[in-house]
C-alpha cells in the first residue's frame, strides 16, 4: 500500500511541460468529444495518471505520502465556482442550461477533491499515530482503520483523473462519467467501512467518556488542531463518518448532472447508465451489509436470551468472532 501511495504521488508531482503538451492537443473545441472519447479509451493507462496539475489554475497537488503532520483542510474557505473562473466570451457562448451543467461538473471535481484531503488527513493524522501507539483497539475501530488507506487511494485515483480532465478540456468538460462509473465498480471496498464505522465512532465515544489510554491520545491529537472551525468539524468522529456520506452523495450528484443534461446531449445516455449502476451498486451494498448483521443477530440469540447451560461454553466468546461479508471476494 505503501508503495501505491508513493507512486500515485510521484505521477501527482511531474514537470508542468506534460500538462502544456497535453493541453495542446485539446484547443480545438470542435473535437472536444473526438478528444474525450481518446481519453475514455485510455482511462486506465498510467499516462493519465502522470500529467500533474498546472499551479496557474489553483489546484493543490498535495502528496498522499508525505509527512505525519499534515494542515487540515479548511472548511471556512469560499468555495470557487466554475463561472467565477472562466471568462466572459466563453460564457457568452454558452446556453443558460450548459452553463449550469459546468457549474454541476465542476463541483463534483471540487468535492472529490476536498473528500480526499480530508480521508488524507484523516489517515495521517489520526489513524497512522493510533495505530503506532501500541495501544490495543476494539475489533471494529481496528477493522475500520485498516480500510481507510485502500478508500483514500481509491479516491485520490479518482480525483487525479477528474483534475486531470479537467485540465486538459478546460474550461469546458464534456463527461465525467467515465470516471465516475469506474468509481462505482469500487464500491465493494466499502463493506468492512460500513459493516463496522458506526461501532467505531461509539468505540472512540466510549474511550473519550472513560479517559482511558486511547481516549486521552484522541483527545491530544484533536488538541493539535488549529484553533476555529476547522477544530469542530475536523474531530475523529466526524471524518470517520466522512466516507459514508460521500458514498450516499453519489446518487444526488449524478443525479443533479443528469437533470442539467439535455436529452438530445451526447452524455445523457451515459449518465442514466451511471445512476442505475450507482443506485444497484449502492443497494447490493445495503443488502451485504444487512446480512452481515443478520449472522451477528442471529449469533447473539443465546446471550440475549437467556442460559443454554452447559451449551454456554460455545457461545461465551461469540461477540468476538470475526466473520467474513456474505458474497464477498
Amino acid at each position: 500500500m505503501e508503495l501505491a501511495l508513493s507512486n500515485t504521488k510521484q505521477d501527482y508531482t511531474d514537470a508542468d511541460s506534460i500538462i502544456d503538451e497535453k493541453k495542446s492537443m485539446y484547443t480545438d473545441n470542435n473535437n472536444n468529444y473526438g478528444m474525450l472519447e481518446r481519453l475514455r479509451r485510455t482511462g486506465s493507462n498510467r499516462s493519465l495518471f502522470k500529467l500533474s496539475i498546472k499551479k496557474s489554475w489553483n489546484f493543490s497537488s498535495q502528496s498522499v505520502n508525505g509527512p505525519a503532520i499534515v494542515t487540515p483542510p479548511s472548511p471556512t474557505k469560499v468555495a470557487p465556482l466554475w463561472k467565477e473562473q472562466v471568462d466572459s466570451n466563453t460564457k457568452n457562448g454558452l446556453n443558460p442550461s450548459e452553463i449550469h451543467r459546468q457549474e454541476i461538473i465542476f463541483e463534483i471535481i471540487r468535492t472529490e477533491k476536498a473528500f480526499a484531503d480530508d480521508i488524507r488527513y484523516l489517515n495521517e493524522h489520526y489513524v497512522k499515530t493510533i495505530q503506532c501507539s501500541g495501544i490495543r483497539l476494539p475489533p471494529s475501530l481496528n477493522e475500520t482503520f485498516k480500510i481507510l488507506p485502500n478508500i483514500l487511494l481509491l479516491h485520490f485515483n479518482v480525483s487525479l483523473q477528474l483534475l486531470c480532465i479537467q485540465a486538459i478540456m478546460y474550461p469546458i468538460i464534456p463527461s465525467i462519467a467515465h470516471i465516475l462509473r469506474d468509481l462505482a465498480t469500487q464500491f465493494r471496498m466499502y463493506e468492512s467501512y460500513l459493516v463496522h464505522h458506526k461501532m467505531a465512532i461509539s468505540e472512540i465515544a466510549n474511550a473519550r467518556k472513560k479517559n482511558n489510554k486511547l481516549g486521552q491520545l484522541v483527545k491530544n491529537l484533536e488538541a493539535d488542531i488549529f484553533p476555529g472551525p476547522p477544530g469542530r468539524i475536523l474531530t475523529l468522529e466526524s471524518l470517520l463518518t466522512k466516507p459514508f456520506q460521500r458514498l450516499c452523495k453519489y446518487p444526488l450528484l449524478v443525479m443533479t448532472l443528469l437533470r442539467a443534461t439535455a436529452p438530445d446531449h451526447k452524455d445523457h445516455s451515459q449518465l442514466v447508465d451511471l445512476h442505475n449502476q450507482i443506485d444497484c451498486a449502492l443497494r447490493e451494498l445495503q443488502e451485504r451489509k444487512s446480512e452481515y448483521e443478520r449472522l451477528l443477530e442471529n449469533d447473539d440469540f443465546p446471550r440475549k436470551f437467556g442460559s443454554f447451560g452447559r451449551l454456554n461454553k460455545f457461545t461465551s466468546n461469540s461477540r468476538h468472532r470475526t466473520y467474513t461479508l456474505p458474497f464477498s471476494r
